[in-house]
């Protein structure tokens, strides 16, 4: 009878880093779906509306519904790119254990130009990450900001194009307007100011 091999953990900085992008995915995630499924509602809402009215064939009804779709396609992309963050993720440690339990080379590790070995995506690679995680994070990160775009974009056609009045509904868009800048600028600060890599 042979001996169980005793579990390999990982380092502890790879385990921050998974740790952190787990959780972070996940709650991306949530709220991704959750935001596509609004936006349903929304787009059914939007399409209830009379279509013989000339006033909702107009170009700005228009650009809210291609605005609306596509926050709903971007969300639902976001919340599958979550769910594959969180997959890769999960699968490291049993990966780094069969890496270190047979003994093997680990693998060979080509790291990208200018990537160090103390970067959060540097961490992961020596520890057996797939390069193209670091992709997969790019990609969310974009698809987020342009779901966000493209949300704050529908909601404020949607109020502004059921607004009777065109000063409320100026007001609307300015309000609109200025809260997704400022959420878009902490986005930036919080996730390129923040010091570290």
């Amino acid at each position: 009878m042979s001996t169980p091999t005793p579990l390999e953990k990982l380092p502890d900085p790879v385990k921050l880093v998974l740790d952190a992008d787990q959780k972070q995915a996940e709650a991306v995630g949530i709220v991704m779906a959750l935001f596509a499924g609004a936006l349903v509602s929304l787009a059914q809402i939007v399409e209830g509306v009379d279509s013989e009215d000339p006033k909702t064939t107009t170009a700005s009804w228009q650009a809210m519904r291609v605005f609306l779709y596509g926050s709903v396609m971007l969300n639902l992309a976001g919340a599958f790119l979550s769910l594959l963050t969180i997959k890769m993720c999960t699968d490291l440690p049993l990966a780094y254990h069969q890496w270190k339990s047979k003994q093997r080379k680990g693998p060979v590790v080509n790291r990208p130009h200018g990537l160090e070995e103390w970067h959060r995506f540097g961490l992961l690679l020596e520890a057996g990450m797939s390069r193209r995680y670091a992709s997969l994070d790019r990609m969310s990160t974009l698809v987020l900001i342009l779901a966000c775009i493209c949300t704050f974009a529908s909601l404020t056609f949607w109020v502004c194009l059921n607004t009777l009045n065109v000063i409320t509904s100026g007001i609307t868009m300015i309000i609109f307007g200025s809260g997704g800048l400022v959420v878009i600028t902490a986005f930036v600060m919080t996730s390129v100011g923040e010091g570290w890599k």
